[in-house]
């Protein structure tokens, strides 16, 4: 497109009688007469020719000087805010909308405008008090009700975003945006069920595959395998060539063990696929699952001649591992590359099988190979050669080894786990709680953390309190854990709660009936409470369960002891 010069817009529009251009004064003019419209249309043409050759500035005074030839021209007010951003003056941008607002407080899309300025500055709360006063002036501007839930979901004032949805439900049954953004606001909550009536109707209401993608999604998330068959399928009914929801059909046929079927399914995606080896590699892996193994030996060595792919590799080695068949094994998970997101199971894998050959000196070595390759090493790698150094014995080498790891994976909280369960294998109890401590720094929700310096705290008596808040807290985590459960039943018992120690003990049993010191624990309690037949016979099953003959000596003693008393 050819466009004139502004020499030439001048010419051109001086002679059709456009305004006079060369006095100030008479722009001084022209606003007191505040309706020039030829004027302000040849600034505003000139603005625009200016700002598509990207020269802002000019565009700008342009645009200012047709808003004094016609104060009413909405058309230019509404491009100067956007020529400020395009310049990045984005707070300019700013203060020209609100006094622009203050010049024409009816003038509802600079509200908007500006609104969304302050939420790309994450200034959410002053959009919020410009969509209140828009609502002042339109009550009923649905627009800005939903952007106003939006917005407080955004900042998880979740009840008051769902009141805003629900109202415009009741208004209007109906409203698509309504139901769809009510659904996800649910999800977010944790309300799976009433978010899944939201986006069924919000479906029936204004039916589309993306919606249908997400709403399959959901349904794969809560294992609610029916369901997402169900919505897949009628995407399918729709696109009969939808190879992403033939594809997403697999996984909830699988979870009904639907096996045969997913197959089938696989074996028609394949024929008009453009990635073969995709499906192939899935199908490999539902032989697998059906035990199938031949077959799917079949298909992987084929995929293995795409030396790009890591994957097929990975598969035989398991399959040969679970053949014992370990040398062949070790050849294809020697064969997964660095990098590859199966690159640490490999390695997993390999030490394993070199275990169940007994090489240790073999597997030190591929760990310490893969420790010292600052690109490929992992945190799993330090925990791995730590425990075979301590199987071994060395557990001074142990204890440096993951005393290094944490100074190079300083944020990572399992390392330092493991280092602390290390150390107090070893009687450092001080510095133990210390790594722990270091965990809870890095993930407060670290229930095993938690656990850990709360019954450490109980066994040796100290800190009981702090104790009990620290197990109560990882109790609300893992409410079904029978070791945490244990704990919360042993520092009652250190605190002389004897009734909530056994409630606590028992439930730990029931979680975990095979456990030795669970069983002695809850002796302790009935011995306290002076039930010396249950004290007797609980001691009785830890001392069958013990395999280490000093605990074996600990508890036969309180037998004796017990059974001496009830002599008397």
């Amino acid at each position: 497109m050819n466009l004139l010069r502004p020499s030439v817009l001048l010419i051109l529009l001086l002679s059709l009688g456009s305004c006079a251009v060369h006095q100030p004064e008479t722009f001084s003019q022209v606003e007191e007469e505040n309706s020039d419209l030829s004027c302000s249309y040849f600034y505003f043409l000139w603005g625009s020719h200016a700002e598509s050759n990207e020269s802002y500035a000019e565009a700008f005074e342009a645009y200012e000087k047709a808003l004094i030839c016609d104060t009413h021209a909405d058309y230019v007010r509404h491009k100067i805010p956007i020529l400020l951003l395009k310049m990045g003056e984005t707070e300019k941008a700013i203060s020209w909308l609100q006094q622009a607002i203050k010049d024409q407080p009816d003038e509802i899309p600079l509200y908007l405008f500006l609104a969304n300025l302050f939420i790309q500055e994450e200034n959410g709360d002053e959009a919020i008090s410009l969509y209140d006063t828009v609502l002042k002036l339109e009550p009923d501007n649905e627009d800005v009700l939903l952007r106003l839930a939006l917005l407080y979901t955004r900042q998880e004032k979740y009840e008051v975003a769902e009141d805003i949805l629900r109202d415009l439900i009741k208004r209007d049954p109906d409203h698509y945006f309504a139901h769809y953004y009510l659904a996800r606001l649910l999800k977010k909550t944790a309300r799976f069920k009433e978010a899944a009536v939201e986006y069924e109707q919000a479906l029936t209401l204004n039916w589309s595959m993306d919606l249908g993608f997400e709403l399959g999604h959901f349904y794969t998330a809560q294992s609610r395998s029916e369901d997402a068959l169900r919505i897949y399928t009628s995407i399918i009914e729709n696109d009969p060539y939808d190879e992403r929801a033939m594809l997403n059909r697999i996984q909830p046929l699988l979870d009904l063990n639907r096996n045969d079927e997913a197959l089938a399914d696989l074996k028609r995606i394949r024929l008009s696929s453009q990635n073969k080896p995709a499906i192939d590699l899935i199908t490999a892996k539902i032989l697998l699952r059906k035990k199938e193994s031949d077959k799917a030996l079949k298909i992987l060595t084929a995929l293995t001649e795409n030396r790009e792919n890591s994957e097929p590799h990975y598969l035989l080695g398991l399959l040969f591992f679970q053949e014992k068949k370990y040398d062949s094994a070790l050849h294809h998970l020697r064969l997964v590359k660095p990098g590859n997101e199966l690159f640490e199971e490999s390695v997993y894998l390999q030490t394993e099988i070199l275990k169940k050959q007994s090489k240790p000196e073999k597997t030190i070595t591929l760990l310490k190979k893969h420790i010292s390759d600052p690109e490929n090493r992992s945190p799993l790698f330090y925990a791995l050669l730590s425990s075979l150094y301590q199987s071994q014995g060395q557990t001074a080498e142990a204890i440096a080894l993951l005393d290094g790891a944490t100074r190079i994976y300083s944020e990572n909280p399992q390392i330092f786990f493991e280092y602390g369960l290390l150390l107090e294998r070893n009687g450092m109890t001080a510095k133990a709680i210390d790594s722990m401590e270091k965990v809870l720094e890095l993930q407060p929700d670290h229930a095993e953390a938690l656990n850990f310096i709360g019954y450490t705290w109980a066994e040796n008596n100290i800190h009981l309190e702090k104790a009990l808040n620290y197990i109560d807290r990882a109790m609300e985590l893992k409410p079904d854990n029978g070791y945490i459960t244990d704990s919360l039943g042993w520092v009652y018992y250190r605190l002389g709660k004897l009734g909530k120690a056994e409630k606590a003990l028992e439930r730990a049993q029931e979680l975990n009936p095979e456990d030795p010191h669970i069983c002695e624990h809850l002796g302790d309690v009935y011995s306290s409470l002076g039930e010396k037949a249950r004290a007797i016979q609980t001691y009785e099953k830890a001392y069958g369960l013990f395999k280490d003959e000093t605990n074996r000596a600990e508890v036969r003693d309180k037998i004796e002891s017990l059974k001496k008393h009830s002599e008397k």
